[in-house]
């Protein structure tokens, strides 16, 4: 199949995504827009030094709004570092989800989204994927959260030098976020997706963050966050994980 082909399908299935979302949550857009929406800010940072001159930042932000059965929300993060003034990390990601519950008790639910990241050091200048399936709803007590949904998509990878290497493929998609409640007021959570490629040479994709809060109030928490993004197809002499642990503050509006 021809690239321009290719990226006929993803943009016409990136507008399907988004005009069902529109048409089935119209309740999630009625009246002003901007009321309804919960979310958090988090922002990290660190520095050393000494012999080595370190600096790392992670800034990221969630936000969801629920009207009825529907759900629009958004995520952003960005993590950037450098040693001895020289950039040694760059990456970001977005995803932008609607969803619908429905069935008994409202337990399932349908979703339409799109991801996009980019990570300078792993050479990706853009990677897209937009996807639809179904979910479940395992927990739903504020103190013991638990969805899982699985479904399918299609990726395009753009690579900033290694241009030879772009490719697109169908994708599967597996995502499961558990919050639980600890002790106290101390929550654990874990957000796992994971992207197997359904073409030859595809590879896996898979991000995991893992995050301990603990509310300082009831608008700021400290939080620790272990972060893991694997590619099991990474571009030409890179590296197939990278990780990084970030502590800092969350604000909740």
């Amino acid at each position: 199949m021809s690239s321009k082909k290719k990226n006929w399908i993803v943009f016409c299935l990136s507008i399907i995504i988004f005009v069902l979302a529109i048409f089935i949550g119209n309740d999630v857009f009625a009246g002003s827009f901007l009321e309804g929406w919960k979310g958090d800010i988090f922002l990290g940072y660190s520095k050393t030094s000494g012999n080595t001159e370190k600096a790392s930042g992670n800034l990221s932000a969630q936000a969801a709004k629920k009207v009825n059965k529907s759900t629009v929300s958004a995520k952003a993060n960005l993590s950037y570092s450098e040693t001895d003034n020289n950039m040694d990390g760059q990456k970001w990601d977005l995803l932008g989800k609607y969803s619908f519950d429905f069935g008994k008790d409202d337990r399932l639910f349908n979703f339409y989204q799109v991801l996009a990241d980019h990570d300078y050091f792993a050479d990706i200048d853009y990677r897209v994927t937009p996807s639809f399936g179904i979910g479940y709803h395992i927990y739903t007590d504020p103190d013991w959260i638990w969805d899982v949904d699985a479904g399918l998509g299609y990726r395009i990878t753009r690579h900033r030098e290694n241009t030879a290497a772009d490719n697109e493929s169908l994708t599967a998609l597996a995502h499961t976020f558990m919050k639980k409640k600890m002790f106290d007021n101390t929550f654990i959570s874990q957000d796992i997706s994971v992207y197997p490629g359904l073409e030859s040479n595809a590879g896996v994709i898979l991000r995991s963050e893992t995050a301990l809060i603990n509310p300082l109030n009831e608008k700021i928490s400290l939080e620790l966050k272990y972060i893991v993004d694997y590619d099991s197809e990474p571009a030409a002499g890179k590296k197939t994980t990278d990780t990084q642990f970030v502590a800092g503050l969350k604000y909740e509006f």
